[in-house]
């Protein structure tokens, strides 16, 4: 799904690439048939990588957006990581690296 949202590699120029609304699409449509297929007692959730680690990629802001459409279709929790898409990413592995992603979507949602 990953590949898909990020700019770095959604190179399309069809309804699924291109502006962030595209690129979030299969996702969201995806999501969406599996909350339809899955008893509404039943807890269904999405992971993400919150960020590239590059510049014009993937950011916390779009993962932040992200989450908010998944939270209007029904989502009822939110996985996050982060990606490795690039060779020019620069991830500061230490413990608890990737909390502030998470709690910032968090904070929004």
């Amino acid at each position: 799904m990953h590949e898909f949202l990020s700019p770095l590699s959604n190179q399309r120029n069809d309804e699924y690439g291109g502006a962030l609304e595209n690129r979030m699409r299969v996702t969201l449509e995806v999501f969406k048939a599996i909350r339809d297929a899955i008893s509404k007692d039943k807890a269904v959730g999405v992971r993400i990588s919150a960020t590239d680690w590059v510049d014009g990629g993937w950011s916390l802001d779009d993962s932040v957006s992200l989450s908010k459409q998944l939270e209007k279709a029904g989502c009822d929790y939110i996985h996050v990581s982060t990606a490795g898409l690039s060779e020019e990413q620069k991830i500061a592995v230490a413990p608890g690296f990737q909390v502030p992603f998470a709690r910032k979507i968090k904070e929004q949602i």
